[in-house]
């Protein structure tokens, strides 16, 4: 069979005319095989130009059979584009739009309605539909579709509502429709034809109305016309008809509607509002699921403002069916998010979990409680009860009352309210008043500190809420201890250490608030004795020297002298000779300084004794010997000094040096030691340590209980001192240049057994036991003369 195509070239207006009648007759058969022939005919722009120049011919019939083909060709979006670019090639096509909207105002019903359905078949893709608003004709094809809106013919009413509203269908089309000179008669000439007989008109006109209430623009022009109350019943009406399309665009246009504030009000103060909820809870359960899901959208939309929430619940089916939906297992994901949304704004207030309560230090009580924000946008009153009574009602977060008794048991309770709904009660807070309680100390600080003591002072509370009995002072959370007094001093902490302290005041009931602050204690640098010198003499013996503080901290009491952590030594000199020591063992010396401030320990010091493989004394080097001797020498004064050999007696109290003009036993005060002066004295050695046989060989008197062989003689002289009281030292040989020296009280000195301090005996003859061991020196270093 040939193909009708090629006549649509033919000269002969017969032959056009049967080729024309021919393809309408194939749309009608099957209009999409007979569009992909069409398109797909290599001769196809030759057709559609033939087609176009047909709108013009003068017979009717025939132009109304080419714009019906037009409209189907356009309907796919291949042939739209096909139309698009072939008006604008230069074919003699560009005039398409201009025979089109020519045709409008035609008398013939049928071909004005082909050449309507055409222009919306144009506007349906976004190319076509671009290319048609911004034609020169685009407002004179709006105004004379609005016209036909209202034409007696419904086919033609139909398509030009279907025009209108694929014009709305983009921003671009509804700023088009809106911002025409008669976009007021446009939007009555809509709403007029909601209540048209044919279907289509309707329903297109229904669309065209959602899509224009999109826009702020649209909302204002409509809300100034006084058919929105009209409106609203016809689109009521339509969603009730048996038309499934009319329906679901009914149903689009009032949730557009009702998406706004003031068109939300005006769908629910319309008397027919009541049954457009019966109709939306009608199609919920229709088995067609997109019918479902425009009423679901709907009554999401109608929930978004409070007083939508009210009247859904008002409603007595809706709610269950809601839930019923909900629980299909047909319903598809679209459909539940729609309903379950709707739902949530729908709940009921909830129980809200039990305030909080607490007693401030005034004496009142504050309730608080947590903020509630319900789906449905309700305004929330809060209601808080002391049992029955009803203490609050408002959206306050918070409740604060005086004159509360002590003792007395409250209950609070809390519940939600929102118009038209009250929650359950919450669970109940018990609170039970105390006794009203001090409040913190004030002024709490620091007035001294050392490196191991903290003084602090504060003042009374402002508001003591009775009598204040005593201060409890803690460090950290330990208990430090009371005092009725407002300062104390907190001992036995370390140096240059970090400490939280706090003071809170109590009453004979109850203990008040915490004031709490941070210090740290002041570090020892500076504080101990300094330059400590270990000098080893021999296997047995060690010279111990030091120097006092740079910064001594308080009033000096003593120096305490330890030898491998045991105390030999407590007195104010500053040397002392540690004896009978073991050979070949290390000790390890420290020296503190005891003041009014506390206990400052020196770095200690370790030296070890030689190994016992030396049968005398007289096995030492010379050369060590002269050191040792040196070293000893530097620490005694001149014989012209008249002082004795320790810095002062233990019965004495020594002061630190201190600077020209400066008063003393001042703490902040720096000391500086007293120099060095030069060795003006010969050496002097113990008397009792030169004639070590004499204890041996005496002998003992009777009755004497038997004494262990390993005590040493320092300790039977000490005995026997003790038992015949404190004698005087003998004098030293005019010889030696010295000068009468007094041996220290026995009462003042520690009681050891192998240790002695340095100065203990010095009346002993100087130089005895050099001599006697060591006569190669007395050529050397005549002892007993200055050298």
């Amino acid at each position: 069979m040939c193909s009708p195509f090629p006549l649509l070239l033919s000269p002969d207006p017969q032959q056009v005319l049967q080729a024309v009648q021919g393809l309408v007759a194939d749309l009608h058969k099957d209009r999409e095989g007979m569009l992909e022939v069409f398109l797909g005919d290599a001769e196809c722009e030759e057709y559609l130009g033939a087609l176009c120049r047909l709108l013009a011919a003068p017979e009717v019939r025939l132009c109304s059979n080419v714009a019906y083909i037009l409209g189907t060709i356009a309907e796919n979006e291949s042939g739209a584009a096909r139309l698009v670019a072939l008006a604008g090639g230069g074919s003699g096509s560009e005039d398409l739009l201009d025979s089109l909207s020519a045709m409008l105002t035609w008398d013939d019903p049928e071909a004005v309605m082909n050449a309507a359905g055409t222009l919306g078949s144009l506007a349906e893709t976004g190319p076509s539909r671009q290319w048609l608003l911004q034609a020169q004709k685009a407002d004179e094809i709006v105004d004379k579709l609005r016209g036909l809106l209202a034409s007696a013919d419904e086919g033609t009413a139909s398509n030009a509502a279907l025009g209108l509203a694929r014009i709305a269908g983009s921003q671009e089309g509804r700023v088009k429709l809106l911002g025409h000179p008669r976009s007021q008669h446009l939007l009555r000439q809509l709403i007029a034809s909601l209540r048209a007989e044919e279907a289509g008109c309707s329903m297109n006109a229904a669309f065209a109305l959602g899509r224009l209430c999109d826009t702020d623009l649209g909302l204002r022009q409509l809300f100034a016309l006084p058919e929105v109350p009209s409106m609203i019943h016809a689109l009521v009406s339509m969603m009730a008809s048996a038309e499934a399309g009319g329906s679901r665009n009914a149903c689009f246009a009032l949730s557009c509607l009702a998406a706004n504030k003031e068109g939300h009000d005006h769908v629910l103060q319309s008397p027919a509002f009541p049954r457009a909820l019966d109709t939306l809870g009608h199609l919920l359960c229709a088995e067609e699921q997109e019918s479902s899901w425009f009423a679901a959208m709907t009554l999401h939309v109608l929930a978004s403002q409070p007083r939508g929430v009210m009247k859904l619940r008002e409603h007595p089916d809706l709610e269950h069916l809601l839930q019923e939906v909900a629980a299909s297992e047909t319903a598809g994901q679209e459909l539940l998010e729609e309903v379950t949304g709707t739902l949530a704004k729908l709940w009921r207030l909830p129980k809200p979990p039990p305030p909080e309560a607490k007693v401030l230090d005034s004496g009142s009580i504050q309730v608080t409680w947590e903020s509630f924000r319900p789906q449905s946008s309700l305004e929330i009153n809060y209601r808080l009860y002391d049992g029955d009574a009803l203490l609050y009602r408002g959206p306050a977060l918070s409740y604060a009352f005086a004159g509360s008794v002590p003792r007395q048991e409250y209950h609070f309770q809390l519940c939600l309210e929102a118009r038209g709904d009250r929650g359950p009660y919450s669970d109940a807070t018990v609170l039970t008043r105390e006794e009203p309680v001090p409040s913190c100390p004030l002024d709490f600080h620091v007035t001294g500190r050392t490196a191991t003591q903290l003084k602090l002072s504060w003042a009374p509370p402002a508001e003591p809420n009775g009598p204040i009995k005593h201060y409890t002072v803690y460090r950290g959370e330990a208990l430090v201890g009371s005092t009725p007094e407002l300062s104390c001093v907190v001992g036995g902490l370390a140096p240059s250490t970090s400490y939280r302290v706090s003071v809170c005041a109590c009453t004979s009931k109850v203990q008040g608030g915490k004031a709490t602050l941070l210090t740290k204690t002041m570090s020892l640098r500076g504080h101990a004795p300094e330059g400590l010198t270990l000098l080893v003499l021999g296997r047995s013996e060690i010279f111990v020297t030091w120097d006092v503080p740079k910064a001594p901290l308080g009033r000096f009491f003593n120096y305490e002298l330890c030898l491998n952590g045991e105390v030999v030594y407590l007195g104010t000199a500053r040397s002392y000779m540690a004896r009978r020591l073991r050979a070949n063992t290390a000790y390890t010396c420290t020296v503190s300084a005891l003041t009014s401030a506390g206990r400052c320990v020196s770095r200690p010091v370790t030296k070890r004794t030689p190994r016992d493989e030396y049968s005398d004394v007289s096995s030492l080097d010379l050369k060590e010997f002269l050191c040792v001797a040196c070293s000893l020498w530097c620490h005694y004064p001149s014989s012209g000094s008249g002082q004795p050999a320790t810095a002062s007696t233990p019965s004495e109290t020594p002061e630190f040096p201190q600077e020209p003009g400066r008063g003393r036993g001042n703490t902040g005060e720096s000391f500086k030691p007293s120099p060095a002066r030069p060795p003006r004295a010969p050496l002097l050695l113990s008397r009792r340590a030169s004639k070590p046989w004499e204890i041996k060989s005496s002998a003992k008197p009777p009755g004497t209980p038997r004494r262990d062989p390993s005590l040493s003689c320092s300790r039977q002289r000490s005995q026997e001192t003790r038992a015949a009281g404190p004698s005087k030292a003998a004098p030293l040989p005019r010889d030696a240049g010295h000068p009468k020296q007094r041996a220290p009280d026995a009462k003042s000195l520690p009681r050891q057994t192998a240790l002695q301090p340095s100065g203990e005996n010095s009346s002993a003859e100087p130089g005895a036991l050099s001599r006697r061991l060591f006569p190669e020196l007395a050529t050397v270093l005549p002892l007993g003369h200055p050298g």
